[in-house]
């Protein structure tokens, strides 16, 4: 599922994202710019506006170059539920 997705690390500007993959529990994203494992970013995952989803997560590991996969941390419920909607669960 290709979505856009905009990631913001703590300590550098936004970086623009495409997803690969998208679960309950975290995503698989081609990020412009590197990104370092166990850092935490802020997303906004962006389906249609309806769908829209905000949160946090951490980058697990490195799949390819520039390819990651980040797992939610403690997504708020309106959010958790927007995300089920979005990938049919």
């Amino acid at each position: 599922m290709a979505l856009p997705c905009v990631l913001r690390p703590r300590a550098s500007s936004p970086i623009w994202a495409e997803t690969i993959d998208v679960s309950e529990g975290g995503m698989s994203v081609r990020a412009a710019r590197p990104l370092r494992a166990d850092e935490t970013v802020e997303f906004d995952l962006a389906g249609t506006p309806e769908d829209h989803v905000q949160g946090r997560a951490t980058v697990l590991r490195l799949h390819a170059p520039r390819v990651y996969g980040l797992r939610f941390e403690r997504l708020a419920e309106p959010m958790r539920k927007r995300l089920l909607e979005l990938v049919g669960g």
